[in-house]
């Protein structure tokens, strides 16, 4: 079974905020891509994937021109018009039988193990989505870390049969990644958590203080459990946060920091 993993990045693609269009705003986002996003990805342990990051049209020139400042990407990671993103994947999965549409926003990262882990996994038949609820929450800011449980993160895989993809099937998700647990899904169970969430000060959407707020004093996950029920189980759960630097510094090594 031959696998094509595309990592979808929205940079200023989506969103009608017209400061992702501005000149200050993409200098300083392409420069934490780069000493973030770009370092989790050039450190994965399986280099087999296809990264594309996903730009508004309109911003071409200024996307290229800043990226001159900075070497070369691999061939495998790209800054592409989000318009180009169907044309890109479609030439890169013939010849496979299965694509993961796997996500990650540009300024956040992934453990190092996670596009291998993905080669490695065999999911269930007729699963869709694939969820690791275990992560970190980072302010590299502050430089604050903490262990983050998450019911329907946005670092998920959607799976596609290639002739299906090929054919126009597409799997939707109207509510963000929360839709991802009303199509067949499967958890992702591993000792080490997956991803990190970013917060920096360019990040409006979340910050340290709001997520210690979120802290449940019982969390059942669905990797331990043999049924997942929404209802009665805590969505989010942060803490304890981590306050030892050389832990702090092991840990953000594993992201390739």
């Amino acid at each position: 079974m031959k696998k094509k993993i595309v990592i979808r990045v929205p940079f200023n693609n989506i969103g009608s905020k017209k400061e992702s269009l501005t000149k200050e705003w993409i200098e300083k986002r392409i420069w934490i891509f780069m000493n973030y996003t770009l370092k989790s990805l050039l450190g994965q342990s399986s280099q087999d994937y296809l990264a594309l990051i996903l730009y508004n049209a309109k911003t071409e020139r200024t996307i290229k021109e800043t990226l001159e400042n900075y070497e070369p990407l691999p061939s495998n990671i790209k800054f592409i018009p989000s318009q180009d993103f169907e044309s890109e994947v479609r030439k890169s999965v013939k010849g496979y039988d299965f694509m993961y549409n796997v996500h990650l926003e540009s300024d956040d990262m992934y453990h190092r193990s996670y596009i291998k882990l993905l080669h490695k996994h065999t999911p269930k038949n007729g699963v869709v989505t694939l969820i690791p609820q275990y992560g970190y929450v980072y302010d590299s800011i502050q430089h604050r870390l903490g262990k983050f449980f998450f019911w329907a993160p946005s670092f998920g895989a959607i799976i596609y049969n290639v002739n299906d993809f090929l054919e126009g099937k597409r799997h939707k998700l109207d509510q963000g990644w929360r839709s991802s647990l009303k199509l067949p899904h499967e958890f992702i169970c591993v000792k080490n958590p997956i991803w990190i969430n970013h917060v920096h000060s360019k990040n409006t959407g979340m910050n340290f203080n709001r997520i210690l707020s979120w802290q449940l004093k019982t969390v059942k996950d669905a990797c331990d459990l043999d049924s997942w029920d929404d209802s009665e189980h805590p969505r989010a759960h942060f803490g304890p946060e981590i306050t030892d630097k050389d832990e702090i510094k092991k840990i953000l090594k594993n992201f390739n920091l």
